[in-house]
């Protein structure tokens, strides 16, 4: 299951709604020709309602100008982004959903939440998943770069909801005066899966690509892989594995189908088995790619090295007529 135009790269999604007269408001107004529509309201005599705009340049969905005002107790203007999808709920399945946010520099999502800003999947009136109330087990949150917060919520179902999925993309205040809003909120790279439930007992385990150094800045030479497994050793298809490398330090790009990025999710084949890639970064040193199923208990550990100049040249020069640098990361402790 996807969410059409999640990167918000078309083109004919793009445009601005909103904003301008006082009091102004509108309901599922479509951004260009859609999928993204937009819902907003301001505050009759008061306010003007925000202003919702979707960028394909940027890959972003905005909502600004969010403010409150006194008026006999607060009262805010507010909007939200979303889209009906092709499907329903169904049971005994995953859904998870990830999306990126920017605040406005905001770090925190207990107070990101409390000022009204998130995401969440609907089954019609229903809500299935929401940023706002998820607790700390299904919900996963990880710093990108210096503001933006990926965001990454799962819920198992037992019952199946004739009503169709939605998702929306909120900046709605209540009670809060201006100082207390977040201003401004830019979404990005939304998406959902629906995905197998693992059983009890089940296991990921590295089965390719565990152990690899390459000089700094460079791909590592081997697909990295692993599998999961049930208790019984059977292949489990149609499992999301989210694959994370450090936030800090020696590090790495990590690559699989359309995702990029320190923090990604693969699905598991017909086999059982994801297969992903990996960038070196500009900083050298040891350190672990983790990849991470919820419901079993052992991740599985993939242990990866980033050569610098000086640690090639000092190698080669212990190791007289070696042809290349070792690509196994055991080799961690020594050359520091």
């Amino acid at each position: 299951m996807t969410v059409p135009n999640g990167d918000f790269s078309d083109l004919g999604n793009a445009g601005t709604i909103g904003g301008g007269l006082v009091g102004a408001s509108g309901t599922n107004v479509p951004v260009g020709s859609g999928p993204w529509t937009a819902t907003y309201n301001g505050v009759l005599g008061l306010l003007a309602p925000p202003t919702l705009a979707i960028s394909p340049s940027q890959k972003t969905a905005t909502i600004s100008g969010l403010l409150g005002v006194n008026a006999l107790g607060i009262v805010n203007n507010g909007g939200n982004f979303g889209q009906t999808l092709a499907g329903n709920l169904q049971s005994n399945k995953r859904y998870t959903m990830i999306v990126n946010m920017d605040a406005s520099g905001l770090l925190d999502l207990g107070l990101i939440s409390d000022a009204g800003v998130g995401f969440s999947l609907q089954a019609g009136a229903s809500t299935v998943i929401s940023s706002l109330t998820a607790a700390p087990g299904p919900l996963r949150v990880d710093l990108l770069g210096a503001s933006t917060l990926r965001v990454q919520i799962y819920k198992d179902t037992a019952t199946v909801f004739a009503d169709p999925l939605s998702v929306q993309l909120f900046d709605r205040p209540q009670g809060l005066v201006t100082a207390a809003l977040v201003n401004s909120t830019t979404f990005s790279n939304v998406r959902l899966a629906e995905t197998t439930i693992v059983p009890a007992n089940s296991t990921l385990t590295v089965t390719g690509g565990g152990s690899q150094a390459v000089p700094v800045g460079q791909p590592f030479p081997q697909a990295l892989t692993a599998i999961v497994r049930d208790q019984g050793g059977n292949p489990i298809p149609d499992t999301l594995v989210t694959l994370t490398a450090p936030a800090v330090g020696a590090s790495a790009t990590l690559h699989a189908g359309t995702e990029s990025g320190r923090v990604i999710v693969a699905l598991t084949d017909a086999s059982g088995q994801i297969t992903f890639g990996a960038d070196a970064n500009d900083i050298a040193g040891c350190y672990n790619v983790i990849g991470e199923v919820p419901g079993i208990a052992a991740p599985a550990v993939f242990h990866m090295r980033n050569y610098s100049p000086a640690q090639i040249a000092a190698y080669m020069a212990a190791h007289p007529g070696v042809n290349g640098m070792p690509q196994d990361s055991v080799f961690c402790n020594s050359f520091e």
